[in-house]
């Protein structure tokens, strides 16, 4: 009796002392396995070894990306297999040939702007969550919530990897090459878990902000639903509360989005090459009229890149919404006093004035809009690629 009631007790306090460290960890440990130091303490404090041995190892994990895929790179310019010269038309060779580069600059420059740009800007988004949990923003249930993001996004990108790693081996073994280029091809293919990490960590982070302001939108729509008087005489405060919770999170989303603004910039036109050059391969493929397992292998390459691409679009759009939602909660808001009705209405107009919005370094907005760009510019590429592999075959 006695020992069940220490548990509770215990688990009572370690649900107290629930911060947004503890949401983010496991996700924060793989990327420093990874060699990404991004740090989980006071960014006041000074560095620690630990710190400088993961960005040491970092380093050497990123000279260590360079030589593997220059040496991919290499290969495939000075040798070709058969599976890749037999029957295969310019147009063919050169569409590979361009994935292959893809896939080798996409990697390091991923890792590049992660080593050299991201932790760099982390310490002001690790600021950030340090105000939030100084003001004790969210409660235990939203915790929770922001928890099971990061858990789901952990598992999500172990699963992708696994699946990454089989594409990659099935591959080679259809093409039918020597075993020691295929050693090389699968370690180089491995710092993909470092993109995967990154854009977990996009992804969770920008779920994380739309939940914020759901749940600020939920505290709005339970009080202007609730007809208790006490409430609406401390009507100063509760507005104070909503623009602090507001701008809080706006900061959030502006510090987020210039951590991994960079990696958007280096993500999206990899993920735009990658859709072309694979939907040029099952057009190929499928002329034949044969579903081989190369078509299925295809199938599956696009369909994950084009869900990834939905996926990175729909996050600040989902942002940007839950931002307008707020306005339209707080234009249903009518009060008799028209000191109070103004109030209302100064926070429903900066917080139209300041809607979020996520960019790839400022050079384009991301959102849904890029879904009809990715599919009109696939086509278009794909009408050219066609033509020439026509004329050559003529």
């Amino acid at each position: 009796m006695l020992r069940q009631l220490v548990d509770k007790v215990l688990d009572s306090f370690k649900d107290e002392t629930i911060n947004f460290e503890k949401c983010y960890r496991p996700v924060l440990i793989a990327m420093n396995v990874c060699g990404i130091p991004l740090g989980m303490k006071n960014t006041d404090e000074p560095t620690t070894l630990p710190v400088w041995m993961v960005y040491i190892f970092g380093w050497i994990l990123y000279c260590l990306n360079i030589v593997s895929g220059l040496m991919l790179i290499s290969i495939e310019k000075r040798e070709k297999s058969p599976f890749f010269t037999n029957n295969r038309t310019t147009a063919w060779q050169w569409n590979y040939g361009i994935t292959t580069y893809n896939s080798v600059f996409s990697s390091i420059a991923a890792h590049t702007v992660l080593l050299a740009i991201t932790t760099v800007r982390w310490k002001h988004l690790a600021r950030i969550f340090h105000r939030m949990d100084r003001i004790n923003q969210f409660g235990l249930k939203d915790f929770e919530a922001f928890r099971a993001i990061f858990r789901s996004g952990l598992v999500f990108a172990i699963i992708s990897y696994l699946a990454i790693g089989f594409q990659s081996i099935s591959a080679f073994f259809m093409a039918d090459v020597d075993v020691w280029k295929m050693v090389i091809y699968s370690f180089q293919r491995g710092f993909i878990i470092v993109i995967l990490l990154a854009g977990v960590l996009f992804f969770c982070f920008g779920r994380m902000a739309s939940t914020m302001l759901q749940i600020l939108g939920q505290e709005m729509t339970k009080f202007i639903s609730s007809d208790d008087q006490q409430s609406f005489e401390n009507i100063d405060v509760v507005i104070a509360k909503w623009n602090r919770h507001y701008f809080m999170a706006i900061d959030f989303v502006h510090q987020f989005n210039r951590c991994f603004g960079c990696l958007l910039l280096v993500l999206i036109a990899p993920i735009f090459i990658r859709v072309i050059s694979t939907s040029f391969f099952l057009m190929i493929e499928l002329k034949d009229g044969q579903w081989t397992a190369a078509v299925t292998l295809n199938l599956i390459v696009l369909l994950v890149h084009f869900v990834a691409f939905i996926f990175a679009a729909n996050i600040p759009h989902r942002i940007r919404q839950e931002a307008i939602d707020l306005t339209k909660k707080l234009r249903r808001f009518q009060l008799k006093d028209f000191t109070h009705q103004n109030q209302v209405n100064v926070l429903m107009m900066e917080i139209s004035n300041s809607l979020p919005k996520i960019t790839a370094a400022g050079f384009f907005d991301i959102d849904l809009q890029l879904i009809p760009t990715l599919i009109g510019t696939t086509l278009t590429y794909l009408i050219i690629l066609f033509q020439f592999q026509t004329s050559e075959n003529t």
